[in-house]
């Protein structure tokens, strides 16, 4: 990629050719895109795509020498195939930089030199911007940001491990926490007077079997026999 900044206006394009090997002709289905910066009476930038990039740059120095403008700066892409793909692409982002003269033109009147280089070698290259999409749920909504306190469960910081496992560790032992878990329903006070009224309609208890009596019943009953 050849970059050349010279203030000559009478010299300016044989310095470039000497400096810079610019080919006449680009291989056959391949081409050049090229950024030009124009200053003087009325100044620009040119962009455009061309495959004969010698002709062309004669032909834009005579254009802006007749203005009263001379190229001061140029930028010329390798040689490739898709190079009117590339133009599309680098007008459209400097058109969303700065306005053209019109709308389907080639020069721009406000916008610099180092800008248009710069979307010229993305396009080029092909590079394109990913806009940055700031991570969100379904609860948070489209646009809105995460809560910080599902920020917080799905990247702690250290400071925030430390005290779960200080709040962890306050719970007590393994045993403990494992009782905490598995603890029955807590007793109903004892001066609830439906207590035993409900309990036996609910549950009623099963008799108590004395096992004296019991014991001496099953005795005698051997005897018997």
């Amino acid at each position: 990629m050849l970059d050349l900044v010279y203030d000559d206006p009478r010299g300016w394009l044989r310095h470039y050719m000497k400096k810079h090997t610019v080919p006449g002709r680009a291989p056959f289905g391949t081409g050049f895109i090229y950024v030009l910066a124009i200053t003087g009476a009325v100044s620009y930038v040119k962009i455009g795509a061309t495959a004969g990039p010698r002709a062309r740059f004669e032909a834009l120095r005579s254009e802006a020498h007749r203005v009263g403008s001379t190229v001061t700066r140029a930028w010329l892409s390798p040689a490739h195939p898709d190079y009117q793909t590339s133009e599309s692409r680098v007008l459209d982002a400097c058109r969303a930089l700065s306005p053209s003269s019109t709308p389907r033109s080639e020069y721009f009147p406000e916008l610099d030199f180092v800008s248009a280089r710069r979307e010229a070698v993305k396009a080029v290259l092909g590079v394109r911007d990913q806009p940055q999409v700031s991570v969100t749920t379904l609860a948070a909504g489209v646009h809105e940001p995460v809560p910080s306190a599902v920020q917080r469960r799905l990247a702690p910081s250290v400071y925030d491990i430390h005290r779960r496992r200080q709040l962890y560790f306050a719970q007590g032992s393994r045993r403990s926490r494992f009782r905490q878990r598995n603890a029955g329903p807590p007793e109903r006070s004892s001066t609830d007077p439906f207590r035993k009224t409900i309990e036996e309609l609910v549950q009623p208890r099963a008799a108590v079997i004395d096992l004296s009596s019991h014991r001496q019943m099953h005795t005698a009953a051997r005897l018997v026999h």
